[in-house]
């Protein structure tokens, strides 16, 4: 909570502490300090705060996910589990972030890299 109210009084302050605007906000998904800001409204109606979310970020709330898939999934075909070097857990999480970062400036193909992941690891059993 200390970070939304923190980061809430560096925007609202910007203008006369810095004589500048932030227009973005650098996040991860699972913060709140984005939402608190912009229903603060810093700068007015006119001049809105957009969030871009950090690619490191969105890897590590990916492999969250499919930790927690491990944990509630037994074994493979091949009697070996879904996690471990070089097992699904690492190669989907890394072909996550490449085709996001190959893809940052297009977001329809970032969607089609995005799903090529799963296309591409379903292929491989």
């Amino acid at each position: 909570m200390m970070e939304n109210v923190d980061m809430v009084r560096i925007f609202q302050r910007s203008l006369s502490h810095r004589s500048v605007r932030y227009t973005s906000y650098i996040g991860d998904g699972d913060s709140k300090t984005f939402s608190s800001i912009t229903a603060s409204n810093p700068y007015g109606e006119y001049i809105t705060v957009s969030k871009i979310e950090c690619v490191g970020h969105v890897q590590k709330r990916m492999g969250t996910h499919l930790r927690k898939l491990k944990q509630m999934t037994s074994k493979l075909s091949d009697t070996k589990s879904i996690g471990g070097k070089g097992r699904l857990t690492d190669l989907i999480t890394t072909y996550y972030r490449n085709a996001i970062r190959q893809n940052k400036t297009c977001l329809s193909d970032m969607r089609k890299a995005v799903c090529a992941v799963y296309s591409h690891i379903r292929s491989s059993d």
